[in-house]
C-alpha cells in the first residue's frame, strides 16, 4: 500500500500540479460560457448534475446520497485516468471538468438567488438527523481537501500513462494495470470518505421540509 501511495503521490506530483492548473483554466473559461448563455456547452454538465440529484432521491437519505456521489465520482475519475491513450485526452478532460464545475456553480448560485430549483438536493425529512452547522462546515472543507487531490491525481495518472504510450514505447495494456490498481487502492477509498463528508454537508445545508 505504501508503495502504491508513493507511486501516485510522489511519482505523479508534477502532472497533478498541471491538472490543477487545467481545472483552474476550465473554471476561467466557464465565465464567458455562462455570461453569454452558450446553451450547447452548458447542456451536458447541467443534465448530468440533475441526473445525479434525481438519483439521490427525494428524502436526502445519507447512505443513498453517499453511494450516488461515490459511484459517480469514482467512475468519472476512473474514466479520466483510463483515457490516457495519449496525454492530450486527460488534459482536455481536466479542462472540461473545470468548465463543467464553473457552469454548475453559476447556475446553482442563480437558482439559490431566485429561490431554488433543479440543481439543489431535496429537503431532508423533518425527523431525520441534521448535523450541527460546524460539523457540516467541516465536512464541506473535507470534501475540498479530499476530492480535489483525487481528481488531480486521476488526471495525472492518465497524462503520465498517455506520455508513456505515445512517446515511451509502452503498450497501453502494459501501462494500465498498475495505474488501475493504484487508483482502486488509494483514490477510490478516499473518494468514499469524501462522499460521506459531502452527504453530511448537503444534509446540513439544505432546508428540511418543515422550513418550506
Amino acid at each position: 500500500m505504501g508503495e502504491l501511495a508513493r507511486y501516485i503521490l510522489v511519482d505523479h506530483f508534477h502532472p497533478a500540479i498541471d491538472s490543477a492548473l487545467l481545472l483552474a483554466a476550465g473554471l476561467f473559461v466557464s465565465v464567458p460560457v455562462v455570461k453569454y448563455r452558450l446553451g450547447f456547452v452548458q447542456w451536458l454538465p447541467l443534465a448530468l448534475m440533475r441526473l445525479v440529484i434525481r438519483m439521490m432521491g427525494r428524502s436526502n437519505d445519507l447512505l443513498r446520497t453517499s453511494l450516488v456521489i461515490w459511484l459517480f465520482n469514482s467512475s468519472a475519475m476512473f474514466l479520466y485516468m483510463a483515457a490516457g491513450f495519449h496525454p492530450l485526452l486527460p488534459k482536455v478532460l481536466g479542462l472540461w471538468t473545470g468548465l463543467n464545475i464553473g457552469v454548475v456553480l453559476a447556475h446553482s448560485h442563480r437558482e439559490t438567488r431566485d429561490g431554488g430549483g433543479s440543481l439543489h438536493p431535496p429537503g431532508a425529512d423533518p425527523d431525520a438527523w441534521r448535523p450541527p452547522r460546524p460539523v457540516a462546515a467541516v465536512c464541506g472543507v473535507a470534501v475540498l481537501v479530499l476530492e480535489l487531490p483525487c481528481f488531480f491525481y486521476a488526471i495525472a495518472l492518465g497524462m503520465r500513462m498517455g506520455a508513456d504510450v505515445a512517446w515511451g514505447g509502452v503498450a497501453y495494456a502494459d501501462a494500465f494495470p498498475r495505474r488501475a490498481l493504484a487508483y482502486g487502492a488509494i483514490i477510490v477509498p478516499v473518494l468514499l470518505i469524501s462522499a460521506i463528508a459531502e452527504s453530511v454537508a448537503i444534509r446540513g445545508a439544505v432546508p428540511d421540509e418543515s422550513d418550506a
